[in-house]
């Protein structure tokens, strides 16, 4: 086994020392690179595709530090107010394919930064070894994308999306 099989095996671990049981699936599903469920029970990885496995490290650092969140400001109790803001959410993109309104929209975006304050913990605590600039240009990256749905009412796509990215990784990583 690589160091990055060993990484992935040691954070689901981590996870499981924490309550939550991870799965690793090997397909894809739309809008979806992983979730975690909102009662702390699961967290679900899409690894299919051409998805590398230092990504799905930085999958499982979102979706644990979301659990993390849960467990140190929520005390393991579901935010019924973020749990309506992603009902609501899901509802309006799938029945209806309107905006979701302002408001739940922020409440995603709150407790989405606040999840990011755990990724560093998870990298100590789990010892990994992927470069920290690419933890760090992941959390960017992703609190960039929340701001954008949270400010918009949809995540950026394409071009955007992508020279973005590039500006970021080109930010981080060491010359």
């Amino acid at each position: 086994m690589g160091i990055r099989e060993d990484e992935i095996q040691r954070l689901i671990h981590y996870g499981k020392g924490l309550g939550v049981k991870i799965v690793i699936y090997n397909k894809t599903k739309a809008g979806s690179a992983a979730e975690w469920t909102i009662d702390g029970s699961l967290i679900e990885v899409y690894a299919g595709g051409n998805k590398s496995k230092t990504t799905i490290i930085l999958d499982l650092i979102h979706e644990l530090a979301h659990h993390i969140w849960f467990i140190h400001e929520k005390n393991r109790q579901p935010d019924l107010k973020f749990e309506e803001a992603i009902d609501r959410a899901n509802l309006y993109q799938i029945e209806t394919d309107a905006i979701t309104p302002k408001h739940l929209r922020k409440k995603i975006y709150d407790v989405e930064v606040a999840g990011t304050g755990y990724w560093d913990i998870i990298y100590k605590d789990t010892n990994l070894k992927i470069p920290k600039w690419k933890v760090e240009a992941s959390k960017v990256f992703d609190i960039w994308m929340y701001q954008v749905y949270y400010e918009n009412g949809h995540f950026p796509k394409g071009k955007v999306r992508s020279d973005y990215y590039k500006e970021v990784q080109a930010k981080y990583k060491p010359s």
